[in-house]
Order: C-alpha cells, then sequence, then structure tokens
C-alpha cells in the first residue's frame, strides 16, 4: 500500500519555507521543466505570493510567520538545517545564536591546584641541585671489622683487578700487624644510575639510599670498627660534610667506627707517590 500523498507545488513550498531550505532540487517526476531546477530564495518568496492558498493548509501559521531571515555564517555552526519538530525556524535560529554566544564566551578560569598536590607534583620534579654524575664504586668487608669503600672511575672498566685487590688486602692487614692476616669476606659493587642512559634516576639523594641500602645488607650482624672511604666521591654520598683527605672522623652510620677518607686505589696505582700520603693517613688508625 502507498502511503506517498502528493502536496500541490504551493503548499511544498510552504513546507520548505517552514523548514528553513532556501533552495531545493525537485525531482524530475515532480515538476514539468526537464531537468533539475535551483531555485534561489528571492524567486521562491515571489513563488509564495503569486500561488493559491491549498483548500486544507497543513498549517495555521502564516507563510510570513515562516519567513526566514538571511542566515549568518559561523564556521562552526549550519543555521540552514531544518529546525526540530514542535519548534519554528526562527526559534531554532534563536536557540542556535544562543549556543554560538555561549561558546565564544571567555572560558572559565581553571580551579586553583590545592597546595599538597602543588607540593606533590614538585616533590616528583628532581631538582638540578640534586643531580649527579655517573659513578662506580667497589666496597668489602672484611673479619677484623674493617669496611672499604673505593671509588672506580668509569673508564677504568673493571671494579676490582687482582693488582687492585692485593693492594687493598694489605693496606687492611697494616692496621692490625699484631693479628692474623685476613682476607675479604663480604664483596660487591654499585653503579648508578642503576639503569644507564636518560631513564635512569640521575639524583644524589637515589644514589645516598640505593648505597645506604646495600651497604646496610652487606653489614647485616657483621662488626664494623673502623672505614676506609677511598676517593672523593664516596664521601660525596656516605657523609653529610664535606670532608677533605686524610681526615678522620666518626659518623651515626656507624657510631662505634673511625672513618678515614683518602684517595682511591686507582690513584695510588697511577701515582704510586701518593702512596706515602695514604700511609700518613692512615696512622690515626694505627693506634687503636
Amino acid at each position: 500500500m502507498n502511503h506517498h500523498q502528493d502536496f500541490s507545488e504551493a503548499v511544498r513550498l510552504q513546507y520548505l519555507a517552514a523548514m528553513g531550505i532556501t533552495s531545493w532540487l525537485p525531482l524530475h517526476d515532480r515538476v514539468v521543466t526537464t531537468g533539475a531546477v535551483w531555485q534561489a530564495k528571492t524567486s521562491l518568496s515571489v513563488a509564495l505570493v503569486e500561488a493559491p492558498q491549498p483548500e486544507a493548509p497543513i498549517s495555521a501559521v502564516s507563510v510570513a510567520e515562516h519567513h526566514v531571515e538571511p542566515a549568518q555564517s559561523h564556521p562552526d555552526h549550519n543555521t540552514d538545517q531544518a529546525p526540530p519538530l514542535g519548534i519554528t525556524a526562527e526559534q531554532a535560529k534563536q536557540q542556535t545564536r544562543q549556543i554560538r554566544d555561549t561558546l565564544l564566551q571567555e572560558p572559565l578560569a581553571s580551579e586553583p591546584v590545592k597546595p599538597a598536590v602543588k607540593a606533590a607534583m614538585v616533590a616528583t620534579v628532581p631538582s638540578t641541585d640534586d643531580q649527579i654524575e655517573p659513578l662506580h664504586l667497589s666496597y668489602s668487608w672484611y673479619s677484623a671489622g674493617v669496611l672499604v669503600v673505593n671509588e672506580v672511575p668509569l673508564q677504568d672498566g673493571a671494579a676490582m683487578t687482582s693488582s687492585l685487590a692485593q693492594l687493598q688486602t694489605a693496606m687492611v692487614n697494616a692496621l692490625n700487624p699484631s693479628c692474623k692476616a685476613v682476607m675479604p669476606q663480604s664483596q660487591g659493587e654499585f653503579h648508578w644510575p642503576l639503569v644507564p642512559g636518560l631513564h635512569g634516576d640521575h639524583s644524589r639523594s637515589g644514589a645516598q639510599q640505593a648505597l645506604q641500602y646495600q651497604l646496610q645488607k652487606l653489614l647485616q650482624d657483621k662488626p664494623v670498627k673502623q672505614v676506609m672511604l677511598m676517593g672523593q666521591r664516596c664521601a660525596e654520598l656516605l657523609l653529610a660534610d664535606a670532608v677533605k683527605p686524610g681526615t678522620v672522623f666518626s659518623d651515626e652510620q656507624w657510631p662505634a667506627a673511625q672513618i678515614l677518607l683518602t684517595h682511591s686505589l686507582h690513584q695510588l696505582l697511577k701515582i704510586p707517590a701518593n702512596k706515602a700520603e695514604v700511609w700518613t693517613h692512615m696512622q690515626p688508625l694505627l693506634a687503636k
């Protein structure tokens, strides 16, 4: 069954005007002329005036009330679209203008960041003063209660060669000449950052926490009477204050131990003249 109802030309023009359509493309079988005919809005208005009124108009609203003013062009809103059911074309255009004016208003000020959230955001960003260059350390513990932490230059490769191990053991045994010679019981290496490259943690605070954790794990239930920090960079991570080489002091990490800062083992092998200076640095430890 065909429910399609044919409207007269005047009724169809009234319907198009109510929908806000200023131009239309009729079907071939609905017009007398051949081919598609585009009608401008001016010709559409003339046709509405000259066309006879239908016997049963589809709406009680006059054509004059449905007359559409020229649409204002806007890049984001198309005002030529058909209005929704229940409102006139003029009401639809007013709603469109209100939406456009709302979108063009100044954006609302964002909510201020809470102090706690702001402090957390700042804490996640590493400070420039907290940055540290990559480093490599080796550490050894002897049964005589001696801990040695040695700075290893990155360009030297392996942390502990045979010549370095022999020199270190000889220095530890020199601290207790009356006792039997001892060998290292526990050893380890420390690299920072743990992940090489830009993605690693290059902060000084992170290196200090990581090194302290490794040393606590190494020295668990082990006595520490003397600590030899060999190399300035060892002191940078393990001591809060700057200390000069040759200084003997104590620290809260090892309250019962004497701590000595002196030259690294690698410097002693490269510059043999420094061995005499290191022996001078060790004299306060020999008295104990």
